[in-house]
């Protein structure tokens, strides 16, 4: 009965292939090295540490190429689960993933305005902390999407686990990983569940510099995108194989 139910989902029959171990301590790495920059950087003074995490800093700019790269990887993918006749609700799960991607790096650009350069807007001016086109850094609304990333993050952690572990998901697992990323990605989304969760009970942590708190998360946010990023690389692979 389960065989049947799966084999009507539409779906190609997903697998995971085993990472050695190597490439596993390499992938680990990369969080690791991310956080081990800005600390560095943080002791080097305020100039270097703005360097790398601040506005159109190294990480910030790394965040917007990382989400393009998924991105690209993102639409063929979608297009190809909807030729498949894919269930509705995967495709468009992807398809909100498409648009998440362009409103991240538009929301990044701040629409283009940092490439261009055009002025803002008074009305939006007055209400946005970085006085850019952007509405992630309007006030009252950047609250929203701090708890929406703890959400996003959150499930790039407890379902990854819950399909690797949990017995009873077991007869639809190769069927989940086209939503779930694959648990050798956690380490790419815990950092920021972890941080949004910390932030967001504790807005105003006076026991650290306000510089270091107020842009720690464009770190954590770029290993969040490298993980996005990753996730999608497998699943197009899986679609290749199937």
């Amino acid at each position: 009965m389960a065989e049947q139910a799966i084999r009507m989902t539409g779906l190609p029959a997903g697998e995971h292939r085993p990472l050695s171990g190597r490439t596993l301590v390499g992938l680990w790495s990369v969080p690791v090295l991310l956080v081990a920059g800005a600390v560095v950087a943080a002791a080097l003074g305020k100039a270097a540490y703005k360097w790398y995490v601040g506005e159109d800093g190294f990480v910030e700019n790394l965040q917007v190429v990382t989400y393009a790269v998924a991105l690209v990887y993102t639409v063929p993918a979608t297009c190809r689960l909807y030729a498949s006749g894919a269930p509705r609700w995967v495709v468009a799960l992807y398809g909100l993933m498409v648009l998440g991607l362009v409103f991240m790096i538009g929301e990044e650009l701040s629409w283009g305005q940092r490439l261009v350069g055009w002025g803002t807007p008074e009305a939006i001016a007055d209400k946005n902390k970085q006085a850019e086109t952007n509405l992630h850094n309007i006030y009252g609304v950047g609250a929203t999407f701090k708890w929406l990333q703890m959400v996003v993050a959150g499930y790039g952690v407890v379902l990854p686990l819950a399909v690797a572990r949990w017995g009873r998901l077991a007869p639809w697992r190769d069927r989940l990983v086209w939503i779930a990323p694959h648990w050798t990605l956690i380490p790419f989304f815990a950092p920021l569940f972890a941080w949004r969760l910390y932030r967001n009970l504790v807005p105003d942590p006076s026991f650290l510099p306000y510089l270091v708190v107020e842009e720690f998360n464009e770190v954590v946010e770029l290993i969040f995108a490298l993980g996005i990023c990753l996730f999608m690389v497998y699943q197009w692979r899986r679609l290749r194989r199937s």
